[in-house]
């Protein structure tokens, strides 16, 4: 097998393409480059930071080639026969503010019938060696201080932009309708956001590990009280549709990303959040109608599928930041007029709102997990090179770790993409599609005991542990429950606090236990 990588107009491959595993030899510009069968960096193992696309195919040979590729080959839906090949690049142009871009697919190509998971080729699933989601620290403005997260209950408001929507009504469910919106994306929304944290769905409890108050650069949250809450079913706090004639004029010319960051501004004025408190958790979804080109989202070079960002973003092109409170926002365009090149049918057949609710799925984890991503780096949780919960496992196909699948709440089956979690594989991190709660400490008794005595930790989450220590000596784990994990004191053991390890978090006693 080879891989052949080929460059062209087509804007660099942004997400998940830092760790591509190939062997053999790379030829560019006539050279012939020595890759090994270890993970290189695209864009320095093989000298091509200034390649505009990454084009992968996959044949029988037993060399790399780069070279030029054309934009507009075909697109087939994204299926565990299908390898995505080309994508566009969403922030390139002066678009750096279009934080945790779904990029589109410019084409792909049918997977080999022989070729495992594992021999495919890791451009769009990073391996569990991929760095992991670190704190940026916060952003501090506006009245916000060293917010990187949504730390209370998270409330989605959505914003139907524009009279082309149509005349408006309700289906049974009590959604809103548009006659203009054949494809049904906004009843597909609500049913998305209405219905998080209900059926005991587990991919909400993904984003959960990750948190405010710990140190810039920290990987996990042990010790922070600051966690990303699980959602009570209680996610979508408000529709509104802007038929008004400035949101009219917007959709029909096309709106700039300063526009549709004043529209995020007015739903919040809209919904009575005037200040800076009353927006600390909330996000605004603001859905362009069809056929309307909201902030460029179908260029063939630069375009997207969807992105977050939020309203003091100084770099958002049409007009910078926009004055008010500090609101996070997503804009979400008419993802099902991109068909397949925006993931429709990666999980159902025909499957045309999948590739829209994986991307609203993408943008709502990251705005949890990355609220306010203005800041260079972000303040919220992010690779050292701007990949985001979503960006690292987006477009995994079937049966590869963390892909899309259809997530049942109470409201309907909706399609949704995998997370990264930086606590899967043993603390390496990696693409999951739920996870259990994350643990936490409550209590811990005896407070003190001797070495080979057995201990209690009682708490939630705890189930599934894989380390505990006791002052960073591992323990051994003779029972575990939801709440309960009964340990013995290690023979080197000395006093100091207690850690809990599972595969959705970390977790620290408040207390020191005292080794006699």
């Amino acid at each position: 097998m080879h891989v052949t990588l080929a460059a062209g107009a087509c804007g660099r491959v942004r997400r998940g393409c830092e760790t591509v595993t190939i062997g053999g030899n790379v030829a560019h510009d006539g050279h012939t480059i020595g890759v090994s069968s270890r993970r290189r960096s695209a864009r320095h193992s093989l000298g091509v930071a200034s390649l505009a696309c990454i084009v992968v195919s996959l044949a029988v040979g037993g060399s790399v080639g780069v070279g030029t590729h054309a934009a507009g080959a075909a697109t087939a839906p994204l299926t565990a026969a299908v390898v995505p090949t080309v994508l566009t690049d969403p922030t390139g142009g002066n678009h750096t503010y279009r934080h945790g871009a779904v990029p589109r697919i410019v084409s792909s190509i049918p997977a080999p019938a022989s070729a495992s998971p594992r021999a495919l080729p890791a451009i769009l699933a990073p391996t569990a060696s991929t760095k992991l989601l670190a704190y940026g620290g916060g952003l501090t403005a506006g009245g916000l201080v060293n917010a990187g997260v949504t730390t209370g209950p998270p409330r989605v408001y959505l914003v139907f932009y524009g009279s082309q929507w149509g005349s408006e009504g309700t289906n049974g469910a009590g959604y809103a309708t548009f006659s203009h919106d054949a494809a049904g994306l906004a009843p597909a929304l609500q049913t998305l956001f209405a219905g998080l944290g209900t059926n005991g769905e587990q991919w909400s409890n993904i984003v959960t590990q990750y948190c405010d108050g710990v140190a810039v650069g920290a990987t996990s949250c042990a010790g922070s009280s600051q966690n990303v809450p699980y959602p009570t079913g209680d996610v979508l706090a408000g529709v509104w549709y802007d038929a008004s004639p400035a949101a009219t004029n917007g959709a029909q010319a096309g709106a700039t990303g300063h526009q549709l960051a004043s529209e995020a501004e007015a739903a919040a004025i809209h919904f009575g959040h005037s200040d800076q408190a009353s927006n600390r958790n909330t996000q605004y979804v603001v859905v362009s109608p069809t056929g309307s080109n909201a902030d460029g989202w179908s260029d063939p070079v630069n375009g997207y599928c969807a992105y977050h960002d939020d309203t003091h973003d100084a770099s958002i092109s049409g007009g910078g930041a926009v004055t008010g409170p500090i609101v996070a926002f997503t804009n979400m365009p008419y993802v099902p007029d991109a068909g397949a090149a925006c993931g429709a049918g990666s999980v159902n057949s025909p499957g045309v709102l999948d590739g829209a609710t994986e991307a609203a799925s993408h943008e709502y984890a990251e705005t949890l997990t990355d609220q306010f991503p203005e800041a260079n780096p972000p303040g919220g949780w992010s690779t050292s090179a701007g990949k985001e919960i979503g960006d690292l496992c987006a477009y995994i196909a079937a049966p590869r770790a963390g892909t899309s699948y259809d997530l049942p709440l109470a409201t309907g089956s909706v399609a949704v993409q995998g997370l990264w979690s930086n606590s899967a594989k043993r603390g390496r991190g990696g693409c999951v599609q739920s996870t259990g709660p994350a643990p936490a400490i409550a209590s811990v008794s005896p407070a003190s005991g001797p070495r080979g005595s057995l201990v209690t930790v009682t708490g939630t989450g705890l189930s599934g542990a894989t380390r505990v220590t006791i002052n960073s000596k591992r323990a051994a784990i003779i029972s575990d429950t939801a709440t309960q994990i009964e340990v013995t004191v290690p023979a080197r053991a000395t006093s100091g606090p207690i850690t809990v390890r599972t595969q959705a978090g970390t977790a620290v006693s408040a207390s020191v236990f005292t080794v006699t």
